[in-house]
């Protein structure tokens, strides 16, 4: 059986104490309970570990990296006076346990966190796009919050081992990556939303007309032993059909010469 991986949030806080914490969270009213190195939630009995430590600046560093489409913001200004550091870890591989999390940390949003960045993905969201995202889970939008889509001579899918599910990658058509990863991200979202069972050979198709794509088994990302990124669970490369067709009768004409 596959362990599942850990799930780790960063949240940046104005809290110079863990009392201090503890008050904001009791006033936020936000369904959690702050006991001991635990956060609890109170109507589904959800845990998961609570790590408070001081002021870090590597953490405003990692959130501009990590968050470049609000780099600039005032939020992102906020982070960087950021008086304390709070890391949320708990058990990731099924979508409840990542919801879950997800909630945990709109808590710490609640009680004053200025964003969370999820270290187990390499993103990181303003709080109040995360209390939205939180707001909307049965949306699907855990798949927005929690998977980002790197983008290279190939394009890869980085977060979905958070929902006990594989990555997904893909060598961009003509060097569009942007096509690539739109492809990923609707492949990806499949995958969480619909749960389809897939096999070697399968084919997948963003819709009627639209290009089809041959679904293989490759070789595991490999991020390094101790990285949260690793994903257990596997990677689907997606394969254009065309160029299964432009293999097939090469194939054919290489008999035929010999």
């Amino acid at each position: 059986m596959t362990e599942a991986p850990e799930l780790v949030l960063c949240i940046p806080g104005p809290w110079t104490s863990r009392e201090e914490l503890l008050e904001s969270m009791s006033a936020s009213d936000a369904g959690f309970v702050y006991a001991g190195h635990l956060l609890l939630e109170m109507e589904t009995g959800f845990t998961c570990e609570l790590v408070f430590e001081g002021a870090d600046p590597a953490v405003t560093a990692a959130f501009r990296v990590a968050g470049p489409h609000w780099a600039a913001s005032e939020a992102m200004a906020d982070v960087a006076g950021h008086a304390s550091v709070v890391y949320l870890a708990g058990k990731g591989g099924t979508r409840e346990a990542a919801e879950s999390m997800m909630r945990a940390g709109a808590a710490l949003v609640d009680a004053g966190g200025l964003g969370v960045k999820v270290d187990s993905t390499g993103i990181a969201h303003g709080p109040a796009y995360w209390t939205e995202l939180c707001h909307e889970l049965h949306l699907q939008t855990a798949h927005r919050a929690l998977v980002v889509y790197i983008t290279g001579q190939d394009v890869y899918s980085c977060g979905m081992h958070n929902f006990g599910l594989p990555e997904a990658i893909v060598t961009p058509v003509d060097g569009d990556v942007q096509a690539a990863a739109d492809l990923l991200r609707t492949f990806t979202h499949y995958l969480f939303a619909q749960a389809p069972v897939f096999e070697e050979g399968h084919t997948f198709s963003v819709s009627e007309g639209a290009p089809v794509y041959r679904v293989r088994a490759a070789p595991a990302l490999d991020y390094g032993p101790d990285s949260l990124f690793n994903n257990p669970y596997g990677v689907w490369e997606l394969e254009p059909e065309v160029l299964q067709k432009a293999e097939k009768k090469a194939g054919w004409w290489n008999r035929l010469r010999h």
